[in-house]
Protein backbone atom coordinates (compact mmCIF):
# COMPACT_ATOMS: atom_id res chain seq x y z
CA UNK A 1 0.00 0.00 0.00
CA UNK A 2 2.80 2.27 0.89
CA UNK A 3 4.42 1.73 -2.35
CA UNK A 4 0.88 2.55 -4.11
CA UNK A 5 0.88 5.76 -2.42
CA UNK A 6 4.13 6.99 -3.42
CA UNK A 7 3.75 5.91 -6.59
CA UNK A 8 0.30 8.18 -6.71
CA UNK A 9 2.93 10.96 -5.51
CA UNK A 10 5.13 10.74 -8.20
CA UNK A 11 2.58 11.07 -10.72
CA UNK A 12 0.93 14.27 -9.20
CA UNK A 13 4.26 16.19 -8.99
CA UNK A 14 5.05 14.95 -12.21
CA UNK A 15 2.01 16.48 -13.73
CA UNK A 16 2.64 19.89 -11.32
CA UNK A 17 6.27 19.51 -13.16
CA UNK A 18 4.54 18.97 -17.13
CA UNK A 19 2.14 22.12 -15.87
CA UNK A 20 5.29 24.56 -14.40
CA UNK A 21 7.41 23.37 -17.50
CA UNK A 22 4.43 23.73 -20.04
CA UNK A 23 3.61 27.76 -18.66
CA UNK A 24 7.07 28.61 -18.99
CA UNK A 25 7.02 27.08 -22.76
CA UNK A 26 4.40 28.87 -23.13
CA UNK A 27 5.78 31.58 -21.89
CA UNK A 28 8.50 31.65 -23.78
CA UNK A 29 6.48 31.00 -27.05
CA UNK A 30 4.52 34.30 -26.08
CA UNK A 31 6.98 36.31 -25.62
CA UNK A 32 9.03 35.50 -29.00
CA UNK A 33 5.98 36.54 -30.59
CA UNK A 34 5.29 39.87 -28.62
CA UNK A 35 9.02 40.44 -29.83
CA UNK A 36 7.95 39.82 -33.17
CA UNK A 37 5.45 41.84 -32.97
CA UNK A 38 7.02 45.24 -32.16
CA UNK A 39 9.39 44.23 -34.19
CA UNK A 40 6.76 44.97 -36.96
CA UNK A 41 5.73 47.96 -35.53
CA UNK A 42 8.98 49.97 -34.78
CA UNK A 43 9.33 49.49 -38.57
CA UNK A 44 6.05 51.11 -39.09
CA UNK A 45 6.86 53.39 -36.33
CA UNK A 46 10.24 54.79 -38.41
CA UNK A 47 8.02 54.79 -41.38
CA UNK A 48 6.09 57.18 -39.95
CA UNK A 49 8.39 59.33 -38.33
CA UNK A 50 10.08 59.71 -41.35
CA UNK A 51 6.97 60.63 -43.27
CA UNK A 52 5.81 62.97 -41.12
CA UNK A 53 9.90 64.68 -41.57
CA UNK A 54 9.22 64.83 -44.92
CA UNK A 55 6.53 66.87 -44.86
CA UNK A 56 7.53 69.58 -42.33
CA UNK A 57 6.98 72.63 -43.71
CA UNK A 58 4.27 71.70 -45.94
CA UNK A 59 1.87 70.67 -44.47
CA UNK A 60 0.38 66.93 -43.70
CA UNK A 61 2.71 65.93 -41.04
CA UNK A 62 -0.03 63.73 -38.99
CA UNK A 63 -2.09 62.35 -42.22
CA UNK A 64 1.81 61.96 -43.51
CA UNK A 65 2.53 59.84 -40.69
CA UNK A 66 -0.57 58.06 -39.88
CA UNK A 67 -0.31 57.08 -43.81
CA UNK A 68 2.82 55.33 -43.66
CA UNK A 69 1.99 53.30 -40.54
CA UNK A 70 -0.80 52.15 -42.47
CA UNK A 71 1.24 51.26 -45.59
CA UNK A 72 3.02 49.24 -42.78
CA UNK A 73 -0.24 47.09 -41.49
CA UNK A 74 -0.56 49.51 -38.58
CA UNK A 75 -3.81 51.75 -39.31
CA UNK A 76 -4.79 53.84 -36.74
CA UNK A 77 -8.05 53.24 -35.31
CA UNK A 78 -8.76 54.86 -32.45
CA UNK A 79 -8.83 58.30 -33.40
CA UNK A 80 -5.13 58.67 -32.56
CA UNK A 81 -2.82 61.53 -34.11
CA UNK A 82 -2.73 64.31 -31.05
CA UNK A 83 0.44 64.04 -29.07
CA UNK A 84 -0.64 62.46 -25.65
CA UNK A 85 0.81 60.09 -23.70
CA UNK A 86 0.65 56.51 -25.74
CA UNK A 87 -1.93 54.41 -24.21
CA UNK A 88 -1.39 51.40 -22.18
CA UNK A 89 -4.18 49.59 -22.08
CA UNK A 90 -5.52 48.82 -25.70
CA UNK A 91 -7.60 46.36 -26.77
CA UNK A 92 -6.85 43.33 -29.12
CA UNK A 93 -6.48 44.57 -32.64
CA UNK A 94 -6.65 48.39 -31.21
CA UNK A 95 -4.04 50.56 -33.09
CA UNK A 96 -2.89 54.33 -32.23
CA UNK A 97 -0.87 56.25 -33.70
CA UNK A 98 0.56 59.30 -32.30
CA UNK A 99 2.51 61.82 -33.79
CA UNK A 100 4.54 65.08 -31.77
CA UNK A 101 5.90 68.07 -33.98
CA UNK A 102 8.21 68.15 -31.76
CA UNK A 103 9.25 65.76 -29.71
CA UNK A 104 7.46 64.94 -26.29
CA UNK A 105 10.86 63.69 -24.89
CA UNK A 106 14.38 62.97 -25.69
CA UNK A 107 17.16 65.00 -26.65
CA UNK A 108 15.01 66.85 -29.26
CA UNK A 109 12.52 67.94 -27.13
CA UNK A 110 9.77 70.57 -28.27
CA UNK A 111 11.96 71.15 -31.65
CA UNK A 112 9.42 71.24 -34.38
CA UNK A 113 12.40 70.58 -36.63
CA UNK A 114 11.52 66.91 -35.90
CA UNK A 115 8.74 64.31 -35.68
CA UNK A 116 7.98 61.83 -32.55
CA UNK A 117 6.03 58.56 -33.78
CA UNK A 118 4.56 56.14 -31.69
CA UNK A 119 2.94 53.29 -32.81
CA UNK A 120 0.83 51.42 -30.01
CA UNK A 121 -0.87 48.76 -30.65
CA UNK A 122 -3.02 45.50 -28.17
CA UNK A 123 -1.30 42.56 -28.91
CA UNK A 124 -3.24 38.80 -28.15
CA UNK A 125 -1.49 36.29 -26.12
CA UNK A 126 -1.90 32.87 -26.00
CA UNK A 127 -0.31 30.80 -23.15
CA UNK A 128 -0.27 33.98 -21.17
CA UNK A 129 -4.05 33.32 -20.81
CA UNK A 130 -3.71 30.53 -18.43
CA UNK A 131 -2.28 32.73 -16.42
CA UNK A 132 -4.78 35.54 -16.48
CA UNK A 133 -3.09 37.90 -19.03
CA UNK A 134 -4.90 37.94 -22.45
CA UNK A 135 -3.83 40.58 -23.96
CA UNK A 136 -0.34 42.95 -24.18
CA UNK A 137 -0.05 46.67 -25.14
CA UNK A 138 3.35 47.33 -27.05
CA UNK A 139 4.41 50.65 -28.17
CA UNK A 140 7.33 51.28 -30.27
CA UNK A 141 8.81 54.77 -30.78
CA UNK A 142 10.55 56.86 -33.57
CA UNK A 143 11.91 60.23 -34.46
CA UNK A 144 13.02 61.65 -37.50
CA UNK A 145 13.75 64.82 -38.97
CA UNK A 146 14.65 66.52 -42.65
CA UNK A 147 17.15 69.03 -41.25
CA UNK A 148 20.42 67.47 -42.46
CA UNK A 149 22.94 70.03 -41.29
CA UNK A 150 20.95 72.97 -42.46
CA UNK A 151 18.29 71.88 -44.83
CA UNK A 152 14.73 72.41 -43.25
CA UNK A 153 12.98 70.87 -46.21
CA UNK A 154 12.29 74.18 -47.87
CA UNK A 155 15.97 74.87 -49.14
CA UNK A 156 18.33 72.50 -50.10
CA UNK A 157 22.17 73.56 -48.55
CA UNK A 158 24.67 75.95 -50.43
CA UNK A 159 27.43 75.37 -48.22
CA UNK A 160 28.52 72.14 -46.72
CA UNK A 161 31.37 71.54 -44.73
CA UNK A 162 31.83 67.95 -44.29
CA UNK A 163 34.33 67.84 -41.90
CA UNK A 164 34.08 66.43 -38.36
CA UNK A 165 34.12 68.26 -35.31
CA UNK A 166 37.15 66.25 -34.11
CA UNK A 167 39.11 68.27 -36.40
CA UNK A 168 40.42 71.81 -35.14
CA UNK A 169 39.35 74.04 -37.79
CA UNK A 170 36.69 72.03 -39.64
CA UNK A 171 33.31 74.54 -40.27
CA UNK A 172 33.32 78.03 -40.77
CA UNK A 173 36.82 79.53 -39.58
CA UNK A 174 36.73 83.18 -40.07
CA UNK A 175 40.01 85.73 -40.09
CA UNK A 176 38.89 89.02 -40.53
CA UNK A 177 35.84 90.36 -41.13
CA UNK A 178 33.69 89.10 -43.77
CA UNK A 179 30.29 88.28 -44.84
CA UNK A 180 28.63 85.43 -46.02
CA UNK A 181 25.36 84.90 -47.80
CA UNK A 182 23.11 82.60 -48.09
CA UNK A 183 19.08 84.15 -47.79
CA UNK A 184 17.51 81.60 -49.90
CA UNK A 185 18.88 78.33 -48.75
CA UNK A 186 21.41 76.19 -45.81
CA UNK A 187 24.69 76.11 -44.32
CA UNK A 188 25.32 72.61 -43.67
CA UNK A 189 28.25 72.46 -40.87
CA UNK A 190 29.52 69.21 -39.56
CA UNK A 191 32.20 70.51 -37.69
CA UNK A 192 32.40 73.08 -35.49
CA UNK A 193 31.38 76.96 -36.06
CA UNK A 194 34.69 78.61 -35.33
CA UNK A 195 34.43 82.73 -35.62
CA UNK A 196 38.25 82.81 -34.82
CA UNK A 197 38.96 86.76 -35.69
CA UNK A 198 37.26 89.46 -36.53
CA UNK A 199 33.60 89.61 -37.11
CA UNK A 200 31.69 87.46 -39.21
CA UNK A 201 28.13 88.54 -40.37
CA UNK A 202 26.04 85.36 -41.89
CA UNK A 203 22.36 85.77 -43.59
CA UNK A 204 21.36 81.80 -44.22
CA UNK A 205 17.85 80.56 -44.61
CA UNK A 206 19.02 77.84 -41.83
CA UNK A 207 22.52 77.27 -40.52
CA UNK A 208 22.80 73.52 -38.51
CA UNK A 209 26.05 72.99 -36.73
CA UNK A 210 26.44 69.29 -36.04
CA UNK A 211 29.49 70.62 -33.29
CA UNK A 212 29.64 72.72 -30.68
CA UNK A 213 30.82 76.72 -30.88
CA UNK A 214 33.65 77.84 -30.57
CA UNK A 215 34.38 81.64 -30.40
CA UNK A 216 37.84 82.98 -29.75
CA UNK A 217 37.11 86.46 -31.60
CA UNK A 218 33.97 89.13 -31.48
CA UNK A 219 31.89 86.14 -33.01
CA UNK A 220 29.76 89.14 -35.41
CA UNK A 221 26.17 87.70 -35.44
CA UNK A 222 24.32 85.18 -37.75
CA UNK A 223 20.66 85.60 -38.85
CA UNK A 224 18.54 82.70 -40.12
CA UNK A 225 15.45 83.89 -42.55
CA UNK A 226 13.92 80.47 -42.28
CA UNK A 227 12.07 80.61 -38.88
CA UNK A 228 14.23 77.78 -36.93
CA UNK A 229 13.96 78.04 -33.49
CA UNK A 230 17.74 78.63 -32.71
CA UNK A 231 19.98 79.87 -34.87
CA UNK A 232 22.87 78.93 -35.67
CA UNK A 233 21.24 74.97 -34.27
CA UNK A 234 23.83 73.06 -32.72
CA UNK A 235 23.77 68.74 -32.26
CA UNK A 236 22.14 68.63 -36.17
CA UNK A 237 22.41 65.19 -37.66
CA UNK A 238 25.55 64.91 -40.18
CA UNK A 239 25.46 65.44 -43.56
CA UNK A 240 26.94 63.36 -45.59
CA UNK A 241 28.98 64.10 -49.05
CA UNK A 242 25.99 64.84 -51.80
CA UNK A 243 28.36 64.61 -54.78
CA UNK A 244 30.47 61.36 -53.63
CA UNK A 245 28.99 59.70 -56.75
CA UNK A 246 30.85 61.68 -59.03
CA UNK A 247 32.96 59.98 -61.67
CA UNK A 248 36.00 61.73 -62.74
CA UNK A 249 37.02 62.59 -65.93
CA UNK A 250 39.99 61.15 -68.23
CA UNK A 251 43.22 62.35 -67.44
CA UNK A 252 45.38 62.18 -70.12
CA UNK A 253 49.34 63.14 -70.24
CA UNK A 254 49.82 66.75 -68.85
CA UNK A 255 51.05 69.45 -70.81
CA UNK A 256 52.55 72.92 -70.63
CA UNK A 257 50.25 75.57 -70.36
CA UNK A 258 50.75 77.75 -73.88
CA UNK A 259 48.03 80.64 -73.24
CA UNK A 260 45.24 79.44 -75.27
CA UNK A 261 42.81 77.07 -73.70
CA UNK A 262 42.41 73.76 -75.21
CA UNK A 263 38.83 72.03 -74.07
CA UNK A 264 39.78 68.10 -72.78
CA UNK A 265 43.28 68.92 -71.92
CA UNK A 266 45.41 67.80 -69.53
CA UNK A 267 47.75 70.47 -68.10
CA UNK A 268 50.76 70.20 -66.02
CA UNK A 269 49.68 73.45 -64.59
CA UNK A 270 47.65 76.83 -65.26
CA UNK A 271 49.36 79.92 -64.89
CA UNK A 272 47.57 83.36 -66.60
CA UNK A 273 49.45 87.03 -66.03
CA UNK A 274 48.44 88.34 -68.44
CA UNK A 275 46.49 92.04 -68.04
CA UNK A 276 43.94 91.10 -70.97
CA UNK A 277 40.83 88.64 -71.08
CA UNK A 278 41.26 84.89 -70.99
CA UNK A 279 38.56 82.69 -72.62
CA UNK A 280 38.08 79.57 -71.88
CA UNK A 281 35.61 77.60 -74.66
CA UNK A 282 32.81 74.92 -73.05
CA UNK A 283 34.50 71.65 -72.14
CA UNK A 284 36.61 69.65 -69.18
CA UNK A 285 40.24 71.18 -68.50
CA UNK A 286 42.29 68.59 -65.84
CA UNK A 287 44.82 70.18 -63.87
CA UNK A 288 47.16 66.86 -62.75
CA UNK A 289 49.48 67.81 -60.64
CA UNK A 290 49.88 71.70 -60.99
CA UNK A 291 47.95 74.76 -60.05
CA UNK A 292 45.58 76.95 -61.70
CA UNK A 293 47.09 80.15 -60.70
CA UNK A 294 46.78 83.88 -61.33
CA UNK A 295 48.75 86.74 -61.45
CA UNK A 296 48.22 90.44 -62.36
CA UNK A 297 44.91 92.10 -63.28
CA UNK A 298 43.12 89.25 -65.88
CA UNK A 299 39.93 88.70 -66.68
CA UNK A 300 39.70 85.04 -66.39
CA UNK A 301 36.10 83.87 -68.62
CA UNK A 302 34.38 80.41 -69.81
CA UNK A 303 31.12 78.96 -70.02
CA UNK A 304 29.87 75.74 -69.79
CA UNK A 305 33.29 74.90 -68.37
CA UNK A 306 34.37 72.24 -65.84
CA UNK A 307 37.89 72.25 -64.18
CA UNK A 308 38.96 68.93 -62.35
CA UNK A 309 42.14 68.77 -59.78
CA UNK A 310 43.84 65.81 -59.45
CA UNK A 311 47.26 64.91 -57.72
CA UNK A 312 47.44 67.92 -55.27
CA UNK A 313 46.93 70.23 -57.56
CA UNK A 314 44.04 72.79 -56.91
CA UNK A 315 42.90 76.67 -57.78
CA UNK A 316 44.49 79.70 -56.88
CA UNK A 317 43.26 83.13 -57.66
CA UNK A 318 43.00 85.37 -54.88
CA UNK A 319 44.34 88.80 -56.18
CA UNK A 320 42.83 91.79 -58.44
CA UNK A 321 41.90 89.14 -61.18
CA UNK A 322 38.36 89.09 -62.51
CA UNK A 323 36.80 85.38 -63.02
CA UNK A 324 33.63 84.86 -64.21
CA UNK A 325 32.82 81.05 -64.98
CA UNK A 326 29.71 79.62 -65.63
CA UNK A 327 29.74 75.95 -65.28
CA UNK A 328 28.09 73.44 -67.94
CA UNK A 329 23.74 73.09 -67.73
CA UNK A 330 23.53 69.63 -69.24
CA UNK A 331 26.22 66.25 -69.49
CA UNK A 332 27.85 64.68 -66.81
CA UNK A 333 29.15 67.21 -64.70
CA UNK A 334 26.05 69.26 -65.32
CA UNK A 335 26.54 72.11 -62.67
CA UNK A 336 29.62 71.32 -61.48
CA UNK A 337 32.37 74.14 -61.92
CA UNK A 338 35.27 73.09 -59.51
CA UNK A 339 36.19 69.43 -59.42
CA UNK A 340 38.38 68.31 -57.11
CA UNK A 341 40.27 64.90 -56.35
CA UNK A 342 38.85 63.39 -52.88
CA UNK A 343 42.31 62.11 -52.59
CA UNK A 344 43.97 65.58 -53.17
CA UNK A 345 43.73 67.92 -49.66
CA UNK A 346 45.17 70.76 -50.47
CA UNK A 347 43.11 73.91 -50.40
CA UNK A 348 42.01 76.50 -52.85
CA UNK A 349 42.43 80.14 -52.96
CA UNK A 350 39.57 81.57 -54.23
CA UNK A 351 38.71 85.60 -54.89
CA UNK A 352 38.60 88.15 -57.12
CA UNK A 353 37.64 91.80 -58.31
CA UNK A 354 33.77 93.02 -57.56
CA UNK A 355 31.95 91.31 -59.91
CA UNK A 356 33.51 87.95 -60.01
CA UNK A 357 31.46 85.36 -59.95
CA UNK A 358 31.80 81.17 -60.02
CA UNK A 359 28.33 80.19 -60.93
CA UNK A 360 27.87 76.29 -60.02
CA UNK A 361 29.04 73.84 -57.47
CA UNK A 362 32.52 74.07 -56.02
CA UNK A 363 33.20 70.93 -54.91
CA UNK A 364 36.47 69.91 -52.37
CA UNK A 365 35.13 67.49 -50.35
CA UNK A 366 38.66 66.87 -48.99
CA UNK A 367 40.07 70.66 -48.50
CA UNK A 368 39.66 73.68 -47.19
CA UNK A 369 38.46 76.38 -49.07
CA UNK A 370 39.52 80.08 -48.19
CA UNK A 371 37.62 82.82 -49.66
CA UNK A 372 39.85 86.24 -50.14
CA UNK A 373 38.92 89.56 -50.56
CA UNK A 374 39.29 93.15 -49.70
CA UNK A 375 36.43 94.87 -49.86
CA UNK A 376 34.80 92.72 -52.70
CA UNK A 377 31.73 90.99 -53.76
CA UNK A 378 32.18 87.24 -54.93
CA UNK A 379 29.23 85.07 -55.90
CA UNK A 380 29.04 81.57 -56.55
CA UNK A 381 26.49 78.83 -56.29
CA UNK A 382 26.99 75.99 -54.08
CA UNK A 383 30.47 75.18 -51.97
CA UNK A 384 30.90 71.57 -50.80
CA UNK A 385 34.48 71.36 -48.74
CA UNK A 386 35.96 69.88 -46.00
CA UNK A 387 36.18 73.52 -44.11
CA UNK A 388 35.43 77.22 -45.30
CA UNK A 389 37.53 79.82 -44.59
CA UNK A 390 37.25 83.58 -44.97
CA UNK A 391 40.25 85.95 -45.19
CA UNK A 392 40.57 89.86 -45.17
CA UNK A 393 37.23 91.54 -45.95
CA UNK A 394 35.35 89.38 -48.63
CA UNK A 395 31.28 89.37 -49.43
CA UNK A 396 30.89 86.01 -50.57
CA UNK A 397 27.10 85.29 -51.76
CA UNK A 398 26.37 82.08 -52.56
CA UNK A 399 23.09 81.71 -54.48
CA UNK A 400 22.02 77.95 -54.32
CA UNK A 401 19.80 76.47 -57.23
CA UNK A 402 19.36 79.41 -58.73
CA UNK A 403 23.32 79.86 -58.95
CA UNK A 404 23.84 76.50 -60.72
CA UNK A 405 23.26 75.76 -64.59
CA UNK A 406 20.81 72.65 -65.03
CA UNK A 407 19.83 72.33 -61.69
CA UNK A 408 20.69 70.96 -58.81
CA UNK A 409 22.86 67.27 -58.82
CA UNK A 410 20.30 64.30 -57.28
CA UNK A 411 22.38 64.45 -54.32
CA UNK A 412 20.93 67.55 -52.92
CA UNK A 413 17.80 66.90 -52.71
CA UNK A 414 15.88 67.24 -49.15
CA UNK A 415 15.37 63.59 -47.57
CA UNK A 416 14.34 62.84 -43.61
CA UNK A 417 16.45 60.40 -41.83
CA UNK A 418 16.08 58.84 -38.59
CA UNK A 419 17.90 60.22 -35.40
CA UNK A 420 16.12 58.13 -32.31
Amino acid sequence: MRRKNEAGQALVFTAVALVVLMGFAGLGIDMGVLRYERRLQQNAADAAALAGASNLGQGGVTSGAQAASAMNNFTDNTGGGACVTPPTNLAVSSVTVTVCNGPSTGPHKGDANYVEAFVTAGQPTYFMKLLGTNKWTISARAVATNVSGGTNGNSAGCLYTLGPPASSIEGVNINGNATLNAPTCGIVDNGNYNTKGNALTVVANTFGVSGSQNVSGPGGSVTCTGGTPTCPTYDTPAASDPLSYLKPPPVGTPVPWSGTPVPGTTYSAIDITSTGTVNFPAGTYVMDGGNFTCHGTPTITGIGVTFYFTNGATFNCSGDDTVQLTAPSSGPYAGILFYQDPNDSTGPSVGGNTGTFYNGILYFPKAQITFFGNNTSIATGIVVADAVSLSGHPTVTLGGAASVPGGLPPGFSVSAILVE
